[in-house]
């Protein structure tokens, strides 16, 4: 009987040692698989500084896309609405603004000393719901804030809060 109790407990410790040693070829494989993604992770180097200096401290640091129409091309509007970005000089943010009729259109952007001001074409006629959409690319503090402007009066606002980088602003006319 002593030597049945052996040859069992050889029998299990040669069980324990090939479960593990296919848990280890699972493992090595799995790993082997998710180092050859395709999906390339490169993080942040330079920071928020760096970035400004490359840009020119001194120029108007919002950025406007093609497509874009900056609130200089606005005037022409029959009513002139503005969307208004702003925050601690330097936050970059992107995000997209417009009209249920218009449509939205995207931007990304850099804080200056001065707001990014957006003007929405609204056809000199009916434009629907206007919809600001903002959030901030990189957590920096203070608060982003966005406003929506018709003939120069601030319609409707709101900012991003300690739980949130996003802000959504809407007004119907």
């Amino acid at each position: 009987m002593a030597r049945r109790g052996t040859v069992e407990r050889v029998l299990l410790g040669c069980g324990s040692l090939a479960i593990l040693g296919v848990l280890a070829i699972l493992l090595l494989g799995f790993g082997a698989i998710l180092g050859n993604s395709d999906v390339d992770v490169e993080p942040i180097e330079d920071p928020i500084e760096e970035i400004l200096e490359d840009e020119g401290e001194g120029d108007e640091l919002a950025q406007v896309q093609p497509g874009v129409q900056p609130v200089g091309t606005a005037a022409n509007n029959a009513a002139s609405l503005v969307v208004r970005v702003s925050g601690p000089p330097g936050t970059a943010f992107s995000g997209t603004y417009g009209t249920t009729q218009g449509g939205m259109i995207p931007v990304d952007g850099v804080l200056g000393a001065e707001p990014a001001e957006y003007g929405i074409d609204t056809g000199g006629g009916l434009f629907g719901e206007v919809s600001a959409i903002f959030r901030k690319s990189q957590p920096v503090p203070g608060l982003l804030r966005a406003e929506v402007l018709s003939a120069g009066e601030i319609v409707a606002q709101g900012s991003t809060s300690e739980e949130s980088d996003w802000v959504e602003v809407y007004w119907s006319p």
